[in-house]
């Protein structure tokens, strides 16, 4: 029970945040003398993102839209009176103002929302322009402070479980491949072979993002540094994995090739398949010591080592890789009629 309790404290911040950090900002609020002290609440609730990257951008951009809002509309506000038509105008102008700025869309509708609030309440309520502004900063400021010092999102976590997910979805593809090549790569099963490959790609794509999350959660997280070792390790770990990917979609390109030819020899069929079963061993071997580092260490697979290029072709390994390369080179480029979409 305590452990259940300690991971919903960790790992489900958001739920529980945004009411602690809304009742301080209200009870902040009007010990400084608000009088509409749900203003610190609001900007609460709005700033508290999934990430603390995120929260930051997001307070920032409605500490500025609201001080700029509040600012343009007090001065003009006087010389119009309130109807659709001024309402109009202002907003106008403010976009007009913020899109000459070039700032975030994000900060226009934080200038937007402070342009149509404050005149509707600046003539009833004199006191809400600044108390706009400053439960608008006590909220955010509020927000940010608790995102960051108490159990800040654990993005590093997140990112760790994909690449594993994604390395134990690498074995099986090279464990599938091997069976594949045993079977002299039938053409029908070639397109179902990309397809599975687009669908690696994407799991890749998304530990690579969760990681590049990770990266920027913890560029604001002074008490950080051990996850940012950790962090560190796993991009390094992650350049294995795209390694990994890259080298697996080439060889499954080069099989279909070679089986096209009609020289894909049974012989090489079988040794290859074999090869393929070993580095899908390998990659599973990696993905455990990924899970638990300090049960596996360092990963040796001795069959591993064993794949090395018959020495009668082992002097032509690099220009047959060469001449590989300049043939895709050929066939992506040849092509030189380009869609009328992209003229």
């Amino acid at each position: 029970m305590t452990n259940k309790m300690m991971d919903f404290i960790k790992y489900k911040g958001v739920v529980w945040k945004t009411p602690l950090a809304a009742a301080l900002s209200w009870e902040l609020a009007v010990w400084a003398g608000s009088k509409h002290p749900y203003l610190a609440p609001l900007t609460v609730i709005l700033c508290i993102q999934l990430t603390v990257d995120k929260s930051i951008q997001f307070a920032w951009q409605r500490v500025l839209g609201t001080i700029a809002g509040v600012l343009f509309t007090i001065s003009i506000t006087p010389y119009l009176g309130l109807n659709g038509w001024s309402i109009g105008l202002l907003l106008l102008v403010g976009a007009l103002i913020v899109t000459w700025l070039k700032l975030d869309h994000a900060i226009m509708v934080q200038v937007a929302l402070s342009i149509l609030l404050v005149m509707f309440f600046q003539s009833k309520m004199p006191s809400y322009s600044f108390d706009r502004i400053r439960d608008t900063v006590i909220g955010a400021i509020v927000a940010i402070v608790i995102h960051i010092m108490i159990f800040p999102p654990d993005s590093v976590n997140k990112a760790k479980k994909k690449m594993i997910r994604f390395a134990d979805h690498l074995s099986s593809h090279f464990m599938n491949t091997a069976i594949w090549v045993k079977e002299g790569c039938p053409s029908t099963k070639a397109q179902t072979f990309q397809l599975k490959l687009q669908t690696l790609f994407q799991e890749l794509h998304q530990a690579t993002t969760e990681l590049d999350t990770a990266e920027q959660s913890l560029r604001y997280n002074p008490l950080g540094a051990k996850k940012r070792n950790t962090l560190n390790e796993l991009s390094r770990q992650m350049d294995k994995l795209r390694s990994g990917y890259a080298n697996l979609a080439d060889m499954i390109d080069v099989f279909a090739k070679w089986s096209e030819s009609g020289n894909f020899a049974k012989e090489n069929q079988q040794i290859w398949a074999d090869h393929l079963y070993i580095l899908a061993e390998l990659v599973k071997e990696w993905k455990k010591a990924l899970d638990e580092p300090k049960t596996f260490g360092l990963v040796s697979n001795t069959s591993a080592l064993q794949i090395k290029a018959p020495a009668q072709i082992e002097k032509y390994q690099y220009p047959l890789a060469l001449y590989m390369d300049a043939e895709q080179v050929i066939q992506d480029f040849q092509n030189a009629n380009l869609s009328n979409k992209i003229l």
